[in-house]
């Protein structure tokens, strides 16, 4: 069934019903997807009512792994919006509408077209009818930096529109959701979700009758007040490296100050939160203070990115030579693991990363990397699997040989994220020995940052 938005679109009437194909599909796709993240993090889960119109409000940072994150940790067929300017080619409008996902147009594509988005919003009433989920970006565009955007009336206007419809007896909830990635544009990382408290529409209808606009402002800032706490938020992008450094130099210390405990995701968070949020408020108080804390971060990054040193190698008070001799060897005894992933995965991971050098904007590049390893990848698999069984002639080997392509590219990737940590360890070694001023150099700016951060988290985290 099709449902008409207009005279020139016709979208698929299986956004208004559970669509057995989508859900399906999404069992190779989600499959995938756990694959692609080294650890997935999801908090808030219990927010997530049944059946009830639901209106998702996340931050955008990330392209297609953002809406990827909320269909896979909460299992919904949610309807998407997204920019209209994706939707130019017929082929690619048709497989979006049957992924559910709708044109949403902003003033860049053009101010005629804005009318355009009442075909749109009209349509996304029905889902909610229906009792079902869309998401929308409040943001309306990703951002490179972990820093929330100033948010649009996309979400109110939607969330009233629907309640208007039904006489605010719909029980329309947005919930806003804060996406973090450790790192945007590499396989293997790290993601973490947090859903945020669900925020009654209804309670807005009184306020809407009377004004409209300043509802739609309030709807908009409860949003945006949420995620702020729920995401990672660096307000100030001028010395935005600054933070952004001391965040990722300072988190295991805050998490043992702090008493956080175990050193997992969602005490990282926690920690990047606290510290974040501390430097704020000092900044506030004493900028004269904290521009010479960014010189002395400055100086600590240029000197590591120099000698090649990590976070990791450089805040350890002393290396274990014993353990890292074992790595060495344990590294040079599994070099035929790493050789066999690396040969027979070469061509299908270096083709995606040559892809993505035309991209200059690298939050696209998680998703060029990820739908590659969705289609391509396994058709490159499938191509060696039918030339090793055609040079052998073994049918049992040639299913050994394809089970075994997959597992070996991540043995040869952890393998070699192995090399780089021990690497990072020798240098240090080296640099101690070659250039003991410039060691000494590095382990005192190191030391003077952490103690200096610590002191403002101790003074201004009380003050939260």
């Amino acid at each position: 069934m099709l449902v008409s938005m207009s005279k020139s679109q016709q979208i698929p009437g299986n956004m208004l019903r559970f669509s057995k194909s989508w859900n399906i599909a999404s069992k190779y796709v989600f499959f995938i997807h756990r694959l692609f993240y080294k650890s997935i993090s999801v908090e808030g889960l219990d927010n997530i009512p049944q059946n009830r119109p639901i209106i998702f409000a996340p931050n955008h940072q990330n392209a297609l792994m953002d809406p990827m994150l909320i269909l896979a940790t909460t299992k919904q067929q949610v309807v998407f919006l997204a920019r209209a300017d994706i939707f130019r080619n017929r082929v690619l409008r048709t497989i979006l509408y049957r992924l559910k996902i709708l044109p949403v147009y902003r003033i860049r594509d053009g101010k005629e077209n804005l009318i355009k988005n009442d075909d749109s919003f009209d349509y996304v009433s029905q889902v909610l009818e229906h009792k079902r989920a869309i998401a929308l970006f409040p943001e309306a565009q990703h951002t490179n930096k972990r820093h929330i955007l100033g948010l649009k009336k996309g979400v109110p206007r939607v969330a009233f529109m629907a309640e208007e419809r039904n006489n605010f007896t719909l029980g329309v909830l947005v919930i806003p959701v804060g996406i973090y990635f450790s790192r945007y544009n590499t396989f293997r990382s790290v993601a973490h979700v947090r859903y945020g408290t669900p925020i009654e529409v209804q309670k807005f209808a009184e306020m809407y009758r009377e004004n409209e606009q300043k509802a739609q402002i309030a709807l908009r800032d409860e949003i945006a007040m949420q995620l702020h706490n729920l995401a990672i938020n660096i307000s100030n992008l001028k010395l935005y490296n600054m933070y952004e450094s001391l965040r990722t130099l300072f988190v295991k210390q805050c998490i043992k100050q702090f008493k956080l405990g175990k050193l997992t995701q969602l005490n990282r968070f926690r920690a990047d939160k606290i510290t974040i949020a501390a430097i704020e408020r000092y900044e506030t108080e004493n900028i004269d203070g904290l521009l010479q804390l960014n010189q002395l971060t400055e100086r600590f990054e240029l000197l590591k990115k120099q000698y090649r040193l990590s976070n990791q190698s450089i805040e350890k008070p002393k290396l274990n030579m014993i353990r890292l001799i074992a790595s060495s060897l344990l590294l040079l005894v599994t070099i035929p693991v790493f050789l066999y992933g690396f040969i027979n995965n070469f061509i299908g991971y270096i083709i995606p990363k040559i892809l993505v050098l035309k991209i200059k904007d690298k939050q696209f590049h998680s998703s060029v990397k990820f739908v590659w390893g969705l289609f391509v990848l396994p058709l490159f698999y499938l191509i060696q699997t039918l030339i090793f069984y055609f040079a052998t002639g073994h049918l049992v080997f040639s299913l050994i040989y394809i089970v075994s392509l997959p597992i070996s590219g991540f043995a040869a990737q952890a393998w070699f994220e192995w090399l780089v940590i021990v690497l990072h360890d020798y240098r240090r070694i080296w640099l101690r020995k070659a250039k003991p001023e410039t060691y000494a150099d590095i382990k005192e700016l190191h030391s003077t940052i952490c103690k200096i951060v610590s002191e403002i988290a101790t003074i201004y985290a009380s003050k939260a």
